[in-house]
């Protein structure tokens, strides 16, 4: 149903709020027209009983005054004479018969066998030599149709003011909902796949913001999804060519080309080795993502894990009593890969480093190569990313050492970061 639609769940009620406070207005507009008209009826009559009154007690032709009065004004005019003999005008007043009464009259009439009766409230005049002078109201006078009749502007104002305002309320909805139904859509397309779905975004609003936040959430997606493709081809890379060469010793020593000597065994064990150390490696990585490798902390000297990582041709620079609490063996494998890395890519010197900064320490490894690409440096944790792209083993391992050391120290709670021209650890 069109009703559950949160559009028109919102338009409805607005829609019903915006008749509500315009029939408001209306009301309150027209209660207030017709007090301020009948104010000026009532000191129009006013004015008009004091004209009559002047006509009345100028004296001469009674009937005649009282014509002039009401072609003047529209005054019908009752006058009770000392002698209780009544004068009416206009002459339409003589079929009514006059009651008297405190504050007023009773008009009544016989009309096709019905009586019919009226009482009127209103002040009686007195004039010496003439009697009492009762005005009654005109049957018909042009303030009493203005107050009769509807306010035909008034409508029409109000009926636009309603349109406009529906019609700005809609709209409004609209610029609202449109970037919310691109959502919808765009997030269908995610769901059935479309990892370059994007939405378009405009302005700077909290629409916006939930726009340019579902275009990241897609960019990661389809990011992240690119990385796993890449890692299945690369894990496969990394295990064919050990498999390969195993394979290729085998069917050697089997079509009798080389000798099933010691040399043979060696060649089959360093590339088992080499399977063995990738899948061992890739078992780490997955504990420690998932945050299940456990960790034997101890208070350990940093010397000491820089000692047993390092190769004698390094430099170290650590202070003897710098202490941090650890598990040694996997921060001597953090500082093991970032050392080899160093060692693969020097020209001449690799240093390692450590100071207390702040509450915590910093451990720097540099060297003087030629140092991390910038536009690489963002991604060098990542799984298997190696720099060279061809992935040769003379330029470096399965690319794996990095991820690994990332995700060994976040899991001591610090952090690892590439500032050239050093790795930086800095652990609590």
């Amino acid at each position: 149903m069109i009703i559950r639609s949160l559009r028109w769940r919102l338009v409805v009620p607005m829609v019903l709020i915006i008749a509500a406070a315009i029939s408001a207005a209306g009301v309150f507009s027209t209660f207030t027209y017709r007090r301020e008209l009948d104010k000026i009826m009532v000191e129009q009559r006013r004015s008009a009983a004091g004209g009559a009154l002047d006509e009345i007690r100028a004296g001469g032709d009674l009937r005649a005054a009282l014509q002039r009065v009401h072609a003047r004004d529209g005054t019908r005019t009752i006058v009770v004479g000392v002698n209780g003999r009544t004068t009416r005008y206009p002459r339409e007043l003589d079929e009514y018969r006059l009651k008297i009464l405190p504050g007023g009259l009773e008009l009544s009439r016989q009309n096709g066998g019905r009586l019919e009766a009226i009482v009127l409230k209103m002040n009686a005049h007195r004039i010496n030599g003439v009697g009492t002078v009762y005005f009654l109201p005109p049957s018909d006078p042009p303030m009493k149709r203005l107050r009769l009749l509807p306010n035909r502007w008034l409508v029409i104002g109000l009926g636009a003011a309603a349109l406009l305002a529906v019609l700005v309320m809609l709209t409004i909805f609209r610029r609202v909902f449109a970037p919310v139904e691109a959502l919808t859509v765009g997030a269908r397309a995610l769901a059935n796949g479309r990892l370059d779905a994007r939405v378009p975004v405009r302005g700077e609003d909290e629409v916006a913001e939930l726009g340019r936040a579902f275009n990241s959430m897609a960019e990661a997606l389809e990011r992240n999804e690119r990385s796993r493709r890449n890692m299945v081809s690369d894990v496969a890379h990394e295990l064919r060519t050990p498999l390969t060469n195993i394979r290729v010793y085998i069917e050697a020593a089997q079509d009798g080309v080389v000798a099933a000597d010691a040399k043979f065994l060696g060649s089959i064990d360093e590339e088992a080795a080499t399977l063995a150390r990738l899948v061992d490696d890739l078992q780490q990585l997955s504990l420690a993502e998932a945050g299940q490798l456990r960790l034997e902390l101890a208070e350990v000297r940093v010397a000491e894990i820089v000692e047993r990582a390092s190769a004698p041709q390094v430099v170290k620079n650590v202070p003897d009593d710098l202490v941090i609490r650890v598990d040694s063996r996997r921060m001597v494998q953090v500082v093991r890969n970032l050392v080899n890395n160093a060692l693969a890519h020097a020209r001449s010197r690799v240093e390692v480093s450590a100071a207390r900064v702040g509450d915590g320490v910093e451990i720097r490894v540099a060297d003087d190569g030629p140092g991390v690409p910038p536009e690489h440096v963002e991604r060098i944790f990542d799984r298997f990313y190696r720099v060279d792209e061809s992935r040769s083993r003379a330029t470096g391992g399965a690319g794996l050492g990095l991820a690994i050391a990332k995700q060994l120290v976040e899991l001591h709670g610090g952090r690892i970061w590439y500032e050239k021209p050093a790795f930086v650890i800095a652990l609590p």
